[in-house]
């Protein structure tokens, strides 16, 4: 199968620390592949070079065969990757629905001042935005929140609208950053769901970055493992659990379950 993301032994220096050394891997179209390691590894590290808030120091990384290593972020998001963050980055003061209607800035073809006359065609174009944003809010079963003020979300529901708002960008990679983050395990299993329903809607691959295990384990089809920077593993759930040394550096990590 074809690659959509290939990573070049990629390194990241900060100074005199080594955050990421020669990390290679591929993303297939519609795969769902999950990075995994403790805290500090450098795996929100890994997303931010993918993403192009960071350039690599050595390295090259690879999208749909173009070279993006050292791309800004607008321009890997126009190519087609998108992303969501550890800390969540809604436009809280503003509403549900209108969240989800700023993605839609790069698809807008009527002129400014079009806009501001309110002509026939703004309108049009300002009525299929807000129908297809109602549709991403259903997908992610938020329709029924699309007037309420984001920064009034419980934190699960926020999640979920970050989700929402990357994939309107219509990206074919989705770089989920601890989606089930403070989310409780009846959330997490929907989320996990609704992961999959938007990897086969939409056939959009989907690399996240997760602690908790046995979300990641049922989920993902493919692990990678970082630990200080370095690749220590990489296979399916049931090679990554009995992995000596995965088990040595989740050693007294809570939730970690090394049996599955």
């Amino acid at each position: 199968m074809k690659t959509l993301l290939g990573m070049q032994k990629v390194s990241m220096q900060f100074g005199g620390l080594a955050a990421v050394q020669d990390f290679s891997m591929t993303v297939r179209p519609r795969e769902v592949v999950g990075l995994i390691g403790p805290n500090g590894a450098g795996k929100t590290t890994v997303f931010n070079m993918i993403a192009g808030l960071l350039i690599p120091t050595g390295g090259r990384i690879l999208f749909r065969g173009q070279d993006i290593t050292r791309l800004p972020a607008h321009r890997v998001n126009a190519a087609g990757i998108a992303r969501t963050f550890q800390n969540i980055r809604l436009f809280s003061d503003m509403s549900v629905l209108e969240n989800v209607m700023v993605s839609f800035h790069r698809s807008i073809r009527s002129s400014f001042w079009r806009a501001m006359l309110g002509s026939p065609v703004h309108r049009r174009e300002e009525r299929r935005i807000r129908e297809e944003s109602m549709r991403f809010l259903e997908e992610l079963r938020l329709a029924h929140l699309s007037s309420e003020q984001a920064g009034g979300l419980p934190y699960g529901q926020q999640r979920k609208l970050e989700i929402a708002r990357a994939l309107a960008t219509r990206p074919q990679l989705l770089l989920l950053d601890e989606p089930a983050a403070g989310m409780n395990p009846m959330e997490t299993m929907e989320l996990a769901g609704l992961i999959r329903l938007i990897r086969d809607k939409y056939e959009v691959a989907i690399f996240l970055i997760e602690h908790d295990m046995k979300f990641v384990m049922n989920l993902c089809e493919r692990i990678k493992v970082l630990d200080h920077g370095l690749s220590i593993a990489e296979g399916a759930a049931d090679e990554i659990r009995k992995n000596p040394a995965v088990i040595k550096a989740y050693l007294g990590i809570p939730g970690y379950d090394a049996a599955g």
